[in-house]
């Protein structure tokens, strides 16, 4: 009798064990799980990580961004100003006083001057009215002073040979004054400006003979006869890209349409039509990327009209073939196809192999791939986030190699010089 009680006892004991680990892992019950001790674990593990600081080398480029970097990209009151003269200007230096704080912000004012060693000199005033109507609408007035005192010139086309190079002096007096519209959150922006241009065209000042010496009026439209021009530009722009690591993804659109009115008898009324179209592919984590760009100008004019020659399209230098000399092929048109790879050493430092074929032309109907120019070469870029400060680019072609040290981007927005 004994016996049967103290089995009984036991019996009962393993199922009350039983039932009770049951209850304590069914949902709902009271007390602690074991699954949700691993929850809580789990939890206060979480709150006691902290997060991974930033090497030094991170914090040291942070600093020098901040404080040597970002003033240069986006200044405010007196700074030295580099570069803004044409490409072949040389490296130029002057002072800079820039105010983005006027109307709460809403009224950026910006004047320069710069020359360099090479007897160029640009100055330069505008008034940018921004964020109006909720960053919709945007005013800007504008007014510069060129002196190009050694413009290259190797003759008309793409035949034109290297060991005809000359020079001439380009003066260009320029006044706009324009609004653009931007929706889609920035996406789409569209405007015009109508504004004025003064044009002078001298002997050139460099050890290369004076382009007047070589040609002439017949064969250099605007040589000895230059025009004033009353100007209209029409321009839109369709940003497709999002944010990537180093560089945007998408497809940028661009177009710039301008008339020039002459006003001085010269038989010299034309529009010269710009469209660029850029696309960025990015892969591997944004850490490479392959970008395109296809960039195309083509000036209109009536059978009695020309082209001055110092208003035309060209090609050659840092922004496009770049291993050809500066403006090295001269047209009434002229088209241009780039491609790179690109990849990116650090968030900083970027290395690209590239490569460039374009040509020019006489007239709107032979665009084309007849007699293309092309060359590859490899590039090194420092960058600011997705905006390049400084690119070294090695051109390679047919005609040697070139070495450019630049401060804009290597696939950069439409630009006008009148």
């Amino acid at each position: 009798m004994t016996g049967k009680i103290r089995t009984i006892a036991v019996l009962s004991a393993i199922t009350l064990r039983c039932v009770s680990g049951f209850a304590q892992e069914s949902p709902g019950t009271a007390g602690p799980t074991r699954s949700g001790a691993i929850v809580d674990a789990e939890k206060l593990k979480a709150r006691s990580l902290a997060p991974v600081a930033a090497s030094h080398g991170e914090q040291e480029f942070d600093r020098f961004e901040e404080r040597i970097i970002n003033p240069i990209i986006n200044p405010n009151g007196l700074t030295p100003k580099l570069g803004g003269l044409p490409t072949g200007g040389g490296f130029s230096l002057g002072p800079r006083y820039v105010r983005r704080d006027l109307l709460r912000e809403h009224l950026i004012s910006d004047s320069y001057i710069v020359g360099s060693t090479k007897k160029w000199y640009r100055g330069a005033s505008s008034l940018d009215f921004v964020g109006l109507m909720d960053n919709h609408l945007e005013f800007l007035a504008d007014g510069a002073y060129e002196n190009a005192a050694s413009m290259p010139y190797y003759g008309e086309g793409s035949n034109s040979l290297k060991a005809n190079q000359s020079d001439f002096r380009r003066e260009f007096t320029t006044a706009h004054l324009g609004g653009q519209v931007h929706i889609l959150h920035q996406k789409l922006s569209a405007g015009y400006a109508v504004g004025g241009l003064l044009a002078n065209v001298g002997p050139g000042d460099s050890d290369w003979p004076s382009t007047d010496k070589l040609f002439n009026e017949a064969n250099t439209p605007g040589l000895q006869k230059q025009s004033n021009f009353i100007t209209g530009t029409a321009s839109i722009k369709a940003d497709l890209t999002t944010p990537s690591f180093t560089n945007p993804k998408g497809l940028i659109l661009e177009a710039n349409d301008t008339q020039f009115w002459d006003q001085n008898g010269n038989h010299s009324n034309f529009h010269r039509l710009q469209t660029q179209a850029t696309y960025y592919v990015p892969f591997i984590n944004g850490m490479r990327t392959l970008a395109f760009r296809a960039r195309n100008e083509t000036t209109f004019h009536d059978a009695d009209h020309q082209v001055p020659f110092y208003l035309q399209p060209t090609l050659g230098g840092p922004n496009d073939l770049r291993g050809y000399e500066r403006y090295r092929y001269y047209g009434n048109g002229s088209s241009v196809l780039s491609g790179e790879y690109r990849w990116s050493v650090a968030g900083s430092l970027e290395l690209a192999i590239f490569g460039d074929g374009g040509n020019v032309y006489s007239r709107p109907g032979l665009i084309g791939l007849r007699e293309l120019r092309g060359d590859g070469g490899l590039g090194v870029r420092f960058k600011s986030k997705q905006q390049e400060i400084v690119r070294v680019d090695l051109g390679v072609s047919p005609e040697g190699v070139k070495i450019w040290f630049v401060f804009n981007n290597a696939f950069g927005k439409l630009y006008r010089s009148y």
